[in-house]
């Protein structure tokens, strides 16, 4: 098939069967279970048809022909040699569609293939076509993580508010924004690779920043006898239990909310509370600390969420330590991580470390993505290096606020004011009764 007033060709002019044969080799082929595949670029559909001979679930597929008028000249015929697989014509008709009516609910992580003459030839569509199914998957992933975590967020939520009661003093709320100050710089340490290389720059650098380190990240600190200001902690699952390890200095303050893990509430270190968009969060805030920050995180990466408390605690600026997307050889996450201490469990001659976290460069490449939201949207300066006028990070303790006397309020207290806000997700709503229970007086 040749393109109009061009030289061009889609296919092969020799053998376009063989030609796609060889090309349905370059395209994923074991998919997941929680993974869906677009092929982008079908043409005559040689390579699909091919493609589809070798793989046995074809539910998980979707082929794509960006330019419509194919449609009239092969559709009809294609789609019979192609079965039950959906084939879309037109990419500005596509890319109106509603998520939900090409890509299945259940999917967690899209895979991208293009045939690679329609990237050769077209260049900007095709990385106009593959930043918008970027989009898509962290749009549902993030859809995907309030579905299954949904309920644990509120179920946490109120049985945090009453353990935390019982001992106050242990805890505090980040209750202001500090205005910046110049000079004073945050650092938040993630747990990518290249954190190994990064870690002697750290240490002769430490006590110029506020080193606020994700959970990740703590055990390869403490191994490398540096301890953060503060570890950063949100993921409410109980994964998060291996990433602190067994004797952690109990002096370390643990920035998390409500609905975070329980385990950071069993453990005897400082807590220091933040306010989320999460809505029982923004309802906490109204009644008790109206001056607290309703911490913003347009990245879902926790690096995002790191600069929103590097923010409120005075921050000019920050750097980003242990935060990159380059990786060593598939390795996705530096040594030391509760990631490895969980892996040890299923290690045998035949599955190592470096299976367990390997992750193909097809999936990680889509991850970049979120490098660029933080830089557009960081409400404070992202640096690169230090220079000689930054100060000593101190005075950040005025952001907190205790627990006033009437906190956290009973059961009856929160489903009276609940019940008053329409806004509320019925999702939300629907086990208020049940969980709040939590809060009311034993008889």
């Amino acid at each position: 098939m040749k393109e109009e007033n061009s030289s061009f060709h889609l296919h092969s002019t020799q053998n376009p069967i063989k030609e796609g044969e060889r090309i349905s080799l370059s395209i994923p082929h074991s998919l997941q279970k929680d993974e869906f595949l677009v092929i982008i670029g079908i043409g005559c559909g040689y390579h699909a048809i091919s493609y589809l001979k070798s793989v046995e679930d074809t539910t998980k597929i979707l082929l794509l022909e960006p330019f419509s008028e194919l449609e009239t000249l092969v559709g009809t015929e294609l789609k019979e040699k192609l079965g039950g697989v959906p084939v879309y014509y037109g990419w500005e008709k596509f890319e109106l569609l509603d998520r939900s009516e090409w890509m299945p609910s259940s999917t967690k992580n899209l895979r991208i293939f293009i045939h690679p003459n329609y990237s050769r030839r077209y260049p900007d569509l095709s990385e106009r076509m593959f930043s918008f199914f970027q989009k898509k998957e962290s749009v549902s992933q993030n859809k995907l993580a309030k579905q299954e975590y949904g309920r644990l967020w509120v179920r946490n939520f109120f049985k945090h508010l009453k353990k935390s009661s019982e001992s106050p003093d242990s805890y505090r709320i980040l209750g202001k924004t500090l205005s910046p100050k110049t000079g004073k710089i945050g650092c938040f340490v993630g747990a990518s690779p290249n954190l190994e290389s990064e870690i002697d720059w750290i240490r002769q650098n430490k006590e110029k920043l506020f080193l606020l380190s994700s959970d990740t990240a703590l055990g390869y600190l403490l191994e490398n006898d540096i301890q953060p200001h503060a570890v950063l902690s949100i993921d409410s699952g109980l994964g998060t239990f291996y990433h602190f390890p067994e004797h952690i200095p109990e002096n370390i303050p643990i920035f998390t909310w409500f609905g975070g893990a329980s385990r950071i509430f069993d453990l005897k270190n400082p807590k220091i509370i933040y306010l989320s968009t999460h809505p029982l969060d923004q309802i906490l805030g109204a009644k008790f600390y109206p001056k607290a920050p309703i911490l913003e995180n347009p990245s879902l990466n926790v690096a995002g969420l790191a600069v929103s408390i590097l923010q409120s605690l005075g921050a000019e600026s920050v750097l980003l330590k242990g935060f990159g997307f380059e990786r060593e050889r598939g390795k996705t996450h530096c040594r030391s991580t509760g990631y490895e201490r969980y892996d040890r469990f299923f290690i045998d001659r035949k599955r190592s470390l470096y299976n367990s976290r390997y992750t193909p460069e097809s999936r990680w490449r889509t991850r970049t993505s979120v490098l660029e939201i933080l830089q557009k949207w960081s409400p404070i300066q992202i640096l690169s290096e230090i220079d000689s006028k930054t100060q000593a990070f101190s005075g950040w303790e005025n952001s907190l606020e205790s627990y006033p006397s009437s906190f956290p309020g009973s059961g009856q207290n929160w489903r009276k004011l609940c019940s008053g806000i329409s806004e509320l997700p019925s999702e939300i709503q629907i086990l208020l009764p049940r969980e709040t229970r939590l809060l009311d007086p034993r008889t």
